[in-house]
């Protein structure tokens, strides 16, 4: 991100934007590059923030220290050939009480015959996060800190960066876009209501208002 001020006639100066690349502040890019998300803390309503360490995601409390990781999710499936029809299988397997098993029956989607199946298991996000929704995060679902409201409409920033950001989108005179007309740019994933002019100054005020929430 680049804001310069540029003059133009007279003594009125533009502030100039240059956008930066896309999904940059997506929640997967944030903590892939190891920065945290600023989120409220669910015991004292304090702020926290989510972060990846050690392969972990987890969240802390910077104010009652409240903690926890997020537990690996993963999907069970009982594969192998079938006895009778001798067609490979692969049946999802929900059941708990079996899952903890090496071996487990299932019924082949093919011919209808029960086998004994071997149980494989593999993580479920393969590495990759949901979007945040309704302003709250994908994984603990934890309410954003950067969070508020322009005529009705959540806005918000998953950090004291993207929040930087999006006031420095928002109020530029002029924006760059570089890279191409056909490359994508964080903006990209602005809601319109944010772009729009008729609200600029109404969004400029509530983002300014959030830099002073800690």
């Amino acid at each position: 991100m680049i804001q310069q001020q540029i003059h133009g006639r007279g003594d009125f100066e533009l502030k100039r934007f240059e956008d930066e690349g896309a999904y940059k502040y997506s929640y997967y890019a944030v903590l892939h590059r190891g920065e945290r998300i600023d989120v409220k803390c669910p015991e004292c309503g304090g702020h926290a923030y989510i972060e990846c360490a050690n392969g972990e995601v987890q969240w802390r409390c910077s104010q009652c220290y409240a903690q926890a990781v997020k537990e690996e999710d993963y999907e069970y499936t009982g594969r192998g050939y079938c006895a009778v029809c001798e067609r490979w299988i692969s049946v999802e397997v929900t059941d708990e009480k079996q899952i903890s098993h090496p071996l487990v029956h299932v019924t082949c989607p093919h011919c209808g015959a029960i086998n004994q199946a071997e149980m494989h298991k593999r993580p479920t996000s393969r590495g990759y996060y949901r979007e945040i929704q309704n302003g709250r995060d994908p994984l603990f679902d934890l309410e954003l800190y950067f969070l508020d409201h322009v005529r009705g409409k959540q806005i918000w920033a998953v950090n004291r960066e993207h929040l930087n950001y999006l006031i420095a989108y928002v109020s530029a005179d002029l924006r760059v876009k570089s890279g191409g007309k056909w490359i994508k740019t964080a903006s990209h994933s602005i809601p319109a209501y944010i772009k729009d002019a008729k609200n600029r100054e109404t969004v400029t005020r509530v983002l300014s208002k959030m830099q002073h929430n800690f």
